[in-house]
């Protein structure tokens, strides 16, 4: 029998309109391709899921922790690339 822990369940049953979020940022800092216009939810719901998962997978109960950094990064970049722009 399989047993899922809190992490798991947190990042295997997340709903996808609570993935958008977190999805559209990692694809706006480029980790992952644009999503395709007929499979939004889907996709954005995937690329979450892949991204946590393999933060699981890489760092155990400090995914959050590391996850958070990536995404601050993520926005760091982002922000400079629009100072740049303008």
């Amino acid at each position: 029998m399989i047993t899922l822990n809190s992490d798991q369940i947190e990042i295997l049953g997340k709903p996808n309109f609570s993935c958008a979020p977190i999805a559209k940022h990692l694809i706006a800092g480029g980790l992952y391709d644009k999503a395709p216009k007929s499979q939004k939810a889907e996709y954005e719901q995937a690329v979450f899921i892949h991204w946590a998962n393999d933060l699981y997978s890489n760092h155990g109960e400090s995914w959050r922790k590391v996850g958070g950094l990536i995404l601050k990064e993520i926005q760091i970049k982002i922000d400079n690339q629009e100072k740049a722009k303008s």
